[in-house]
């Protein structure tokens, strides 16, 4: 094994994509000029750790999408309230992280990087006898690299609507010149893959695609440091992403076939607050009301709500919200979709009398960023009051 500390050989750009304590990892590395040199997945330390210093060159910069520094015993770090404010709206917020989730131990990203002697400071200055290690996030990347009007859907639901959203990511990363994918035997196998993936092939290839990513930002933060911006610091914790966004947010509406009646639905992000939660409920509010801005109004209609809840990790024993003021507070917030209900004087409530159906969930979001989302579904058009019959006395 090559001594991690040696400068030997050109300057590299690693990729990883690290599972935060075990299980799969994707690996990418680039090259001087920019291009995918070699991709591919590693599972334990040791093999992560080989498969880099096998590689023939000197590690500059690496980028991994894991935590790395994690000072707080609770809640959330600094970089991740940051993330949430410059990219919340476009779905693409940030895991919560916390020094419970390790169980006290050192995160797994810094692990590593001490065995490669990796500096993990961004003040730092990168070379062959320094190497950075940086943290950084592929959603927010995505969507400020490319201008996405919203994340990427690659990571969940069937394997066909995951696939779609990996070929859309694909041809993203292809329209990067410096990657020259498509001269990459690898990146070939890949693409092919994705065209007709077999049962668990998205996941494993996941990894590596966000490993390429992830060697890209590397790369970047290098060649061009003005394109990407630090979340938070060296003390509090950071993640490495573009510049928020100046371009607009455009969330995703599901709309039906007219014979199965009209939905939109949107993410909410944020905390979600229950009924009577004052503060933090109007907080709630004005992140419902923003998600469904501009969404076409259901007021001729009855409707359904769906509502699948992911709640933050302080939202514990407690201070876990009930199912029903969550429940209460979201559909408040929907007047813009459903109209205002009037008679409750200064307070603001969505005219929820034409909700017909309502089916909500609420969950423990262990990876996932909390918020909500939100469904309004056309189950039918609004009844009408017969007039009144009058009594004819002879």
């Amino acid at each position: 094994m090559i001594d991690a500390g040696t400068p030997l050989g050109p300057p590299l750009f690693v990729g990883i994509d690290l599972g935060w304590t075990t299980g799969g990892t994707g690996l990418a590395l680039v090259d001087e000029a920019g291009a995918l040199i070699a991709s591919g997945r590693g599972q334990t330390d040791d093999e992560i750790v080989e498969w880099v210093t096998s590689q023939r060159g000197s590690v500059v910069v690496a980028a991994v999408d894991a935590p790395l520094i994690v000072p707080n015993a609770s809640g959330q770090r600094v970089p991740e309230q940051l993330i949430g404010k410059a990219f919340g709206a476009f779905g693409a917020s940030a895991h919560v992280t916390n020094q419970v989730k390790f169980g006290g131990a050192t995160p797994r990203a810094q692990v590593i990087a001490d065995r490669l002697k990796w500096t993990t400071d961004p003040d730092g200055v990168a070379s062959v006898a320094a190497p950075l290690c940086l943290e950084v996030y592929p959603h927010p990347a995505l969507v400020g690299l490319f201008e996405l009007p919203y994340r990427l859907d690659y990571k969940k639901g069937d394997q066909a609507r995951r696939a779609a959203g990996m070929r859309t990511l694909l041809g993203h990363l292809e329209s990067v010149a410096e990657l020259r994918l498509t001269e990459n035997a690898r990146w070939r196998e890949v693409v092919a893959a994705v065209a007709a993936p077999a049962p668990g092939q998205l996941a494993r290839i996941e990894d590596e695609v966000d490993a390429v990513v992830c060697a890209h930002l590397a790369w970047l933060w290098y060649h061009r440091r003005e394109a990407l911006h630090v979340y938070g610091s060296f003390n509090d914790g950071y993640i490495v992403a573009p510049p928020a966004p100046t371009h607009l947010a455009v969330p995703p509406a599901v709309r039906k076939p007219a014979a199965a009646g009209l939905a939109v639905s949107r993410w909410v992000p944020g905390r979600p607050t229950g009924y009577g939660g004052r503060q933090r409920e109007e907080e709630w509010k004005s992140s419902v009301r923003s998600a469904f801005a501009g969404a076409a109004p259901f007021i001729e209609s009855r409707v359904a709500v769906e509502l699948d809840f992911v709640l933050s990790p302080g939202q514990v024993g407690r201070n876990e919200p009930d199912l029903d003021n969550l429940i209460k507070s979201t559909i408040d917030a929907l007047e813009g979709v459903l109209g205002m209900r009037s008679g409750t004087g200064a307070r603001l409530e969505a005219d929820d009398v034409r909700v017909d159906r309502i089916v909500a969930t609420k969950r423990a979001g262990e990876r996932e960023a909390h918020g909500a989302t939100v469904t309004v579904r056309e189950v039918g058009t609004a009844r009408r009051r017969s007039p009144p019959v009058r009594a004819v006395i002879a």
